[in-house]
């Protein structure tokens, strides 16, 4: 998905925040959560996937949670992709209750080959060719032939 022009692969995980602190830090050290800190954000992505993962959540009834903040020791702000909509301002305990959270890596978009395989490929398409040139220079016409041998 893209976001913001860029392009995301958001995938889930299941488990509670407390035995997941390091996904919900401030990318990019090292968390999986690009939109961490910003509710525009986390809307924005919530939004993109919609009902792309479907309800994961089935006691709530409700898809991954888009989380952005912590504060006063309660998991607050998640937004909630539902059934058609993404509900803004619900909080969660931090405890060890279980939920299907989103995460998002960045998609590399470099498909730029790397220096060393064009020289290579030049390199042997010239020794190739040197070769090919000896060859037909070596080659001996029929007397009365204007044609070169193959």
């Amino acid at each position: 998905m893209t976001v913001n022009g860029l392009q995301y692969d958001v995938t889930t995980f299941t488990g509670s925040y407390n035995n997941n602190t390091s996904k919900f830090a401030q990318p990019p050290a090292p968390g999986v959560m690009p939109w961490w800190g910003s509710l525009s954000l986390a809307n924005q992505f919530a939004t993109a996937v919609g009902n792309g993962f479907g309800i994961v959540n089935t006691a709530q009834n409700f898809g991954p949670l888009f989380a952005y903040s912590v504060s006063g020791g309660v998991f607050a702000e998640v937004f909630i992709p539902g059934p058609n909509i993404v509900l803004s301002g619900q909080s969660f305990s931090p405890g060890s209750t279980s939920f299907v959270w989103a995460q998002a890596t960045p998609v590399s978009q470099d498909v730029s080959v790397p220096a060393p395989l064009p020289l290579f490929g030049a390199a042997a398409a010239f020794g190739f060719s040197r070769q090919l040139r000896k060859r037909i220079q070596g080659a001996q016409l029929p007397a009365g032939s204007g044609q070169p041998l193959a």
